[in-house]
C-alpha cells in the first residue's frame, strides 16, 4: 500500500487515510446497512448543496417486453443549452447501492434534460435486468420525444451499465445512441489486471469489495456482456465514447483496455487518466485541483457531443 500512498494526490490523503468502519467494508457483510449509510451520506451532501432550481419530475416508463415499469427522475434546468437532446443518467454504487435522485445528474441538466434511471440492482435482481431497464428508457425516450441526440452517461457502476446497455441496445436494433460518457466505469467482473491487484486502502473501492459485488450482480452461470461490458467479443457499431479514470483506481487497466478495444473496432474514443487519483475522486473531493480538471473535461466532452455532428465527435 506504500506505493499507493506515495503516488496519492495530497488533496485526497485525509479522506483516504480516515479511520473506519468503511462503507465498502460494510457492503461485504450488510448490503442494506451499506445502502442506508450511503443514503445518509447523500442526504448530508444534498443538505450542503443549494436547492435545485430547475424542474424535477418523477414518473414511470413501461419496462421492456413485459418487464416491470422503470422509475425515473427527470431534471431540466431553467435554461437548457440543448433542449432537443436527452442525457440518460445511470447512478453509481457497485450495482448494489445508489440513488436515482443524483446530484451529479442535476449538475448536467443545464446542458440537456437529464433522465436518471432507477434501474434494478443486485442482490434482488441479477443482470441483465439493469441493462434491460436502461434499454426500456432509451426506447421510450426515443419514441415519445424523438430527441436529436440521446447520450448514455454515468460513473462507476453507472458507467459500466451505460457500456453494457449500449451493447444490448445495439444488439436489439434499438434507437441510435449518440455518445457514451463512461466515468471510471466498472466493466470487468474479473479484474485480472495489474491495477485490479493493486493494494488499495479499505476506504476506497477494493478488489475484494468489487468481486463481492460482481458475485451478486452478474449472471449465475458467468457474466455476459450485458453485465460486464469487458466480456463483449464484438464492439463494432457502438457509440463514440469518453472514458475517464484515475491512475490509482482498481478499474484503470480495464478502462484502458476497453478504450483500446473500442478504438480498434472503429469507435471514436477519448481516454482521460488523472494522476494520483483514486476511484470516485471527483465526487468525494470536487474542490481538489485534479477533480476540477476532471469535471471540466467531462463537461466539455458532453458539450462537444451535444453540439457536433456524429462524425466529428472527437475532431471538432
Amino acid at each position: 500500500m506504500s506505493d499507493f500512498l506515495d503516488r496519492l494526490d495530497p488533496d485526497f490523503r485525509d479522506i483516504i487515510l480516515s479511520e473506519g468502519p468503511f462503507l465498502f467494508e460494510i457492503l461485504r457483510t450488510d448490503v442494506d446497512g451499506a445502502r442506508a449509510a450511503l443514503d445518509a451520506l447523500f442526504a448530508q451532501m444534498a443538505a450542503d448543496t443549494p436547492e435545485y432550481e430547475g424542474q424535477k419530475d418523477e414518473y414511470h416508463m413501461p419496462g421492456l417486453d413485459g418487464d416491470p415499469d422503470v422509475a425515473v427522475i427527470e431534471y431540466r434546468a431553467r435554461d437548457v443549452l440543448y433542449p432537443d437532446c436527452t442525457i440518460i443518467w445511470l447512478h453509481g454504487g457497485g450495482y448494489l447501492m445508489g440513488s436515482v435522485d443524483d446530484l451529479s445528474a442535476q449538475g448536467y441538466s443545464n446542458l440537456a434534460p437529464v433522465v436518471s434511471v432507477d434501474y434494478r440492482m443486485a442482490p434482488e435482481y441479477r443482470a441483465p435486468a439493469a441493462a434491460r431497464d436502461v434499454c426500456a428508457v432509451i426506447e421510450r425516450v426515443a419514441k415519445n420525444r424523438s430527441p436529436r441526440k440521446i447520450i448514455l452517461a454515468g460513473p462507476s457502476a453507472g458507467g459500466g451499465l451505460a457500456a453494457s446497455a449500449a451493447l444490448l441496445n445495439r444488439d436489439r436494433g434499438g434507437p441510435e445512441i449518440a455518445f457514451q460518457l463512461l466515468i471510471y466505469p466498472m466493466l470487468d467482473d474479473q479484474h485480472d489486471t495489474p491495477s485490479g491487484h493493486m493494494d488499495i486502502p479499505p476506504s476506497t473501492w477494493t478488489r475484494a469489495t468489487s468481486l463481492y459485488a460482481w458475485s451478486l450482480y452478474a449472471e449465475e452461470d458467468g457474466a455476459s456482456a450485458y453485465a460486464a461490458a469487458a466480456r463483449a467479443t464484438d464492439l463494432t457499431g457502438l457509440p463514440p465514447a469518453y472514458i475517464m479514470c484515475g491512475d490509482l483506481d482498481l478499474f484503470l487497466d480495464e478502462n484502458i483496455a476497453y478504450a483500446n478495444r473500442l478504438r480498434s473496432s472503429g469507435v471514436p474514443v477519448e481516454l482521460a487518466i488523472y494522476p494520483g487519483a483514486p476511484h470516485g475522486f471527483n465526487g468525494f473531493a470536487p474542490r481538489a485541483a485534479v477533480s476540477k480538471r476532471a469535471n471540466a473535461s467531462i463537461r466539455m466532452a458532453l458539450e462537444h457531443a451535444l453540439s457536433c455532428a456524429r462524425s466529428h465527435f472527437l475532431t471538432g
